[in-house]
């Protein structure tokens, strides 16, 4: 068996999408660091930064999709409700991502097949 610093790098790396995970004190409390893809820039890290004050955040492990599942490295032990509510969290910032790029690509084939359209030649004139 890996030991969590031998599983989540590899993690991160083997994942579409993988997030380092950060625990508050209340259930719930969770923030998400982007590890791939778009990767935490210094002002992400900042705003972040900026909403950590008096939480007691502390880190757990890391969070990837691999293929189509969900998989966990966690850096200490946590209680199934922790995890329940850690994977619940994963899906709703799952959903966030990946809507909010759905609906630019969306509109972007749309204006495509739009100008697709525009170029057409008027044949009803002939």
């Amino acid at each position: 068996m890996q030991t969590y610093c031998e599983k989540s790098p590899q993690l991160a790396l083997d994942a579409s999408i993988a997030v380092f995970v950060l625990m508050g004190t209340t259930p719930g409390d969770v923030e998400f660091l982007p590890l791939r893809r778009k990767m935490a820039d210094e002002n992400m890290v900042a705003e972040l930064k900026a909403r950590w004050p008096g939480r007691g955040l502390r880190p757990v492990g890391v969070i990837a999709l691999c293929g189509t599942s969900p998989h966990f490295a966690l850096k200490v032990p946590l209680e199934a409700e922790q995890v329940s509510a850690l994977a619940r969290a994963f899906l709703a910032y799952l959903h966030a991502l990946l809507a909010d790029g759905f609906a630019a690509q969306i509109e972007a084939e749309e204006v495509q097949e739009l100008r697709c359209r525009w170029s057409l030649a008027d044949t009803r004139m002939n």
